[in-house]
């Protein structure tokens, strides 16, 4: 199985895009590649609803160019708000696999509510923004909190997970005290910082990126990728001279 995590945007260090596919791979199960790729045009890091729409257009472009190769039997979106993935389900004949999506509904089979650890949002502590997509996916009487930590993404790259796992730890015991009996890491970076950490939290930690890889296996596996009543397929014809270059 070939599996590809597509980081949105474009800017993280070569180093950190090697150290990420070394973690994917030693989360997937045997005889499962990941190939980790950068977009290579974007933000630097999506802490924004700016960052997030500005990222968008040329993560499409970058499938659009990906569907003539047809090399991967799924595809992860690298970014824990699922940017873009509705467009991507539409242009691509592979399941197209949201992190926070996959968490979201991990977290509602262990627990009854969940709260997100969420990097700041354009450094304010403004959950709006992840309270709407819950809500878009149905599931917002089950978010019990959105919880913040202080480190901008940037900061969270590299192997030393101690400053990260202190932070979330703060996170995840407010979490606990508004009612959360779950959570959800809502940042790729903190998920790849952690990926590894055994929580000792009293409470289901769920990574997204261990979810996005477990649930594009499962799809794959079954057979199973987005509806097309759901997710229509693009008009090629009207797109490709217009929005997309052959």
């Amino acid at each position: 199985m070939e599996l590809l995590y597509l980081i949105p945007g474009d800017g993280m260090p070569d180093d950190e895009i090697k150290r990420r596919e070394k973690v994917t791979n030693s989360l997937a199960r045997e005889g499962t590649k990941v190939t980790v790729e950068e977009v290579g045009e974007g933000p630097l890091s999506i802490e924004s609803e700016i960052e997030a729409y500005m990222s968008i257009g040329p993560l499409l472009e970058w499938l659009f160019e990906l569907r003539k190769d047809n090399k991967f039997d799924a595809i992860i979106i690298g970014c824990a708000g699922d940017p873009g993935l509705g467009a991507a389900r539409e242009l691509m004949d592979i399941p197209v696999i949201g992190p926070a999506e996959s968490a979201y509904h991990m977290a509602c089979m262990v627990s009854d509510r969940f709260s997100v650890i969420s990097p700041k949002q354009a450094g304010c502590d403004a959950a709006d923004d992840l309270v709407a997509r819950t809500r878009e996916m149905g599931l917002n009487n089950r978010l019990a909190s959105v919880e913040f930590v202080e480190m901008p993404i940037t900061e969270m790259w590299g192997d030393d997970p101690t400053a990260v796992i202190t932070q979330a730890t703060i996170a995840i015991n407010k979490a606990k005290e508004n009612g959360a009996g779950s959570v959800v890491l809502g940042c790729m970076s903190m998920a790849f910082r952690t990926a590894n950490t055994e929580w000792d939290v009293g409470i289901p930690v769920i990574n997204p990126l261990t979810a996005a890889i477990k649930i594009a296996e499962s799809f794959v596996d079954m057979g199973i990728q987005q509806s097309r009543v759901t997710f229509p397929a693009a008009d090629f014809e009207k797109l490709v001279g217009t929005v997309f270059k052959e």
